[in-house]
């Protein structure tokens, strides 16, 4: 046995760690689910949503952030961790509409989605209220667009923008009634110093930050005008007893999207490493 190995329990099961290892980390190496909205591995911890809670030595812990020591017993689904975790959850999608059969973002890596039928999110324990009127949503720039309305205000726009490409445009009003991204204290963003780089809009766990490209293309249902997607978005709810059936329809119609999306493989030319991936 390795003595600088850590040696902890997750689940009644024992695990080895290298020192200086999150729990988070050793939970993501090992393969087991476990919600982690804000998580982003290539920056530091962002802290924001609250869903990585576990339980520790009887004691509630963030597990993104939280180092392992030998000798720890982390539950990921006591009571009081799936308490905490649900009622962060609940938190988030209070500033988010759940409307998947019909989103541009359906494709079956939605962050949001993916995590509350992860954790069998049925309704909304807090009701979902617009932050801005729906004219505020920012389509100034050529490339993307940015809706206020279904921004959770996870940070991980920020830290990408910030932490990795370094360009210091993105932050969060935390000072607003309804915390949400700007871009250089508040202009618009085809007038801030967003170079287009793309990695707010790669990295957004949900259609917050979107490619007009998308935008009514990319699904069979998408596309639909506001006054009859409205109608429509409160029709499914109101027949559904929970969301599970809006999940198990929305990933059908992803499934049927994949199979028209064509692959190019080419070249990023934002800078001169050349990194090569599909579009």
């Amino acid at each position: 046995m390795n003595d600088s190995l850590v040696h902890i329990t997750i689940n009644g099961k024992e695990y080895n760690a290298e020192p200086g290892s999150t729990i988070l980390g050793i939970i993501n190496e090992n393969g087991i689910e476990h919600p982690q909205i804000c998580y982003v591995p290539e920056v530091d911890p962002i802290q924001t949503c609250d869903t990585c809670i576990v339980e520790v030595n009887g004691k509630l812990v963030r597990s993104c952030s939280t180092v392992v020591t030998s000798g720890m017993n982390i539950e990921l689904s006591s009571t009081s961790a799936k308490a905490a975790q649900h009622e962060a959850m609940d938190r988030l999608l209070e500033n988010h509409l759940l409307y998947c059969t019909v989103c541009d973002n359906n494709n079956g890596n939605c962050k949001l989605h993916n995590t509350a039928e992860l954790m069998e999110i049925e309704h909304q324990k807090y009701p979902y209220e617009p932050k801005v009127d729906a004219s505020e949503v920012d389509m100034s720039h050529p490339f993307y667009r940015y809706d206020p309305n279904q921004c959770i205000a996870c940070g991980q726009c920020v830290e990408v923008c910030q932490n990795l490409q370094v360009n210091e445009t993105l932050s969060i009003d935390w000072e607003a009634e309804r915390p949400r991204v700007i871009w250089d204290e508040g202009v618009d963003i085809n007038d801030s110093s967003c170079v287009s780089c793309g990695q707010c809009v790669t990295i957004c766990p949900c259609n917050a930050l979107m490619e007009k490209s998308m935008l009514g293309e990319a699904g069979f249902m998408t596309g639909l005008k506001p006054d009859i997607m409205g109608p429509m978005v409160d029709l499914i709810k109101e027949v559904e007893p929970g969301y599970s059936g809006i999940f198990a329809v929305s990933e059908v119609e992803a499934a049927m999207r994949d199979t028209r999306t064509k692959k190019t493989k080419t070249v990023c030319t934002f800078c001169g490493v050349g990194c090569s991936f599909e579009v």
